[in-house]
C-alpha cells in the first residue's frame, strides 16, 4: 500500500465505479477533485463519457449495466455476473489502492466486499444506498464491504448511527454549479420579461426502461395540458437518440420538441417540468424548476418493492424538505390524466413560495461536495 510520506509524484491508482449516467456526472467532479490532491493518479474502472473525459479507463460501457427494477436486472443476469466477474480479474490484477463505487450498489459492494476482504484494498461507497428507504437490514452486508460511505444528502446519515462504517456528509456536488436563487420572480413575470409562451419540460430518464414506461405517459399528458394552455411549449431532451425509436409515433408526439444530451439546459430554460424520479428532479430545484415527479417501474418489481417501502415521499424535493413541498405520482397513479391534472395544481401555486424552499435546500447542501471527498480520501490513503 501507500506509505506514509506520500508525494504528489507517486502515482496512485484508483479504481472508481459508476453504473449508470447519474453516477458518471458525479465521478467526472470527483476526479477533477482527486486530481487536485494527486496530479498523477491513475483511474481505472466502470463510467461514461464525463468519467473518461477526465482521464478514466473503462473496462466497458455502463449501458451494459444500467438497468432498473428488480425484475428487469434478473432477465440480464447472467450478462451481468459475467461482466462482473471478468471486471472482477481485471481489478485482481491492477492491484489499485483504492476502490470507490458510485451508486449502483448491486454491481459494486460485491466487488468491494472480494478487494476489501482478500487483498485489503480500502473501499468506498459514494452515494449511499438507499437504506433509509427500504432493506435497512443491508446496512450489516455493507459493514463487510466497506470503509467509508460519503453521503449526499443530511437525511442518509441517521440510518448508519448503530454502524461500524465510517459516514461522512459531504453534500451534493450539483449545488455548487448552480447559483442559490438570489430573488423570486412570478411565473408570470417571469413569461413577460421573455415571451408568452409557458415552457414545460419533459424529462422521462435516461434508461431504456424508463423511456418506455414514462415517455408516452408523458407525451399524452401534454396533449392533454395544450389543451388548457395552447401557448405551452414542451421540451423534451433525451439522452441518446436511439430513445425517440422507443416512443411511440402519434399526433402526440407532434407537440413536443426533442434535443439530446442538453437535460439541464432544457430545465433551465424551463418554467415548470414533469420528470422522472431521480437525480433530474434535484437539478430542477437548484435550477429554480417546479417540477411534477413521476416514477413507474414493471408491475412485478413494484410489487416486490411496495411492502419494504419506509418513507412517506419518493421525491428528492420531499424528502429534503421533508414534507410534501412538490407532488409526486408513483406507479399506478401515474396516467396521462393524474399528470395533467397534477400539473395543473402546479402550475397555480405561488412560485415564490417554492422558490423559497428552493434556496434553503440548496444552501443546506452546500457541505463540501467532491472537494471534502478528495480531502477525506487522501486521508484514507496516506
Amino acid at each position: 500500500m501507500i506509505s506514509s510520506n506520500i508525494d504528489k509524484n507517486i502515482q496512485i491508482k484508483i479504481a472508481i465505479v459508476a453504473g449508470e449516467k447519474s453516477g458518471d456526472e458525479l465521478g467526472g467532479p470527483l476526479i477533477d477533485s482527486i486530481r487536485k490532491q494527486f496530479p498523477d493518479a491513475e483511474f481505472i474502472g466502470l463510467g461514461g463519457d464525463s468519467m473518461k473525459r477526465r482521464g478514466l479507463a473503462s473496462f466497458f460501457d455502463i449501458k451494459e449495466i444500467a438497468v432498473m427494477g428488480i425484475v428487469e436486472p434478473l432477465l440480464r443476469l447472467r450478462k451481468i455476473l459475467n461482466l462482473r466477474k471478468n471486471f472482477k480479474k481485471f481489478l485482481i490484477d491492477q492491484k489499485p489502492d483504492l476502490y470507490i463505487g458510485i451508486d449502483s450498489p448491486d454491481f459494486n459492494l460485491p466487488i468491494a466486499k472480494y478487494l476489501k476482504k482478500q487483498l485489503g484494498i480500502k473501499t468506498i461507497q459514494y452515494v449511499s444506498p438507499s437504506v433509509w428507504a427500504w432493506r435497512k437490514g443491508r446496512i450489516k452486508t455493507m459493514e463487510s464491504s466497506v470503509d467509508k460511505v460519503f453521503t449526499l444528502f443530511p437525511f442518509e446519515s441517521e440510518v448508519y448511527a448503530d454502524s461500524s462504517i465510517e459516514v461522512s456528509y459531504i453534500g451534493h456536488p450539483l449545488s455548487y454549479k448552480f447559483p442559490v436563487a438570489s430573488e423570486e420572480t412570478s411565473l408570470e413575470d417571469r413569461r413577460l420579461l421573455e415571451n408568452n409562451n409557458i415552457v414545460i419540460a419533459l424529462l422521462p430518464g435516461s434508461r431504456n426502461s424508463e423511456i418506455s414506461l414514462l415517455g408516452n405517459e408523458m407525451l399524452r399528458a401534454a396533449k392533454l395540458i395544450k389543451n388548457d394552455l395552447p401557448e405551452a411549449r414542451f421540451l423534451m431532451p433525451l439522452s441518446s437518440p436511439d430513445h425517440k425509436k422507443q416512443l411511440e409515433e402519434s399526433e402526440d408526439i407532434g407537440i413536443v420538441e426533442f434535443s439530446y444530451g442538453n437535460s439541464q439546459e432544457v430545465l433551465k430554460s424551463a418554467d415548470l417540468a414533469i420528470i422522472t424520479s431521480g437525480t433530474a428532479t434535484l437539478e430542477a430545484l437548484l435550477m429554480q424548476t417546479p417540477c411534477v415527479t413521476v416514477y413507474k417501474t414493471g408491475w412485478l418489481s413494484f410489487k416486490i418493492i411496495k411492502p419494504l417501502l419506509n418513507i412517506k415521499y419518493f421525491s428528492l424535493p420531499n424528502l429534503l424538505a421533508n414534507k410534501q413541498l412538490l407532488p409526486e405520482l408513483l406507479q399506478d397513479e401515474v396516467t396521462p390524466e393524474n399528470i395533467h391534472t397534477t400539473f395543473m395544481s402546479l402550475f397555480g401555486h405561488d412560485r415564490d413560495k417554492y422558490l423559497q424552499e428552493f434556496k434553503k435546500i440548496h444552501i443546506s447542501l452546500m457541505a463540501g461536495g467532491s472537494d471534502l471527498a478528495a480531502k477525506q480520501i487522501k486521508e484514507m490513503l496516506v
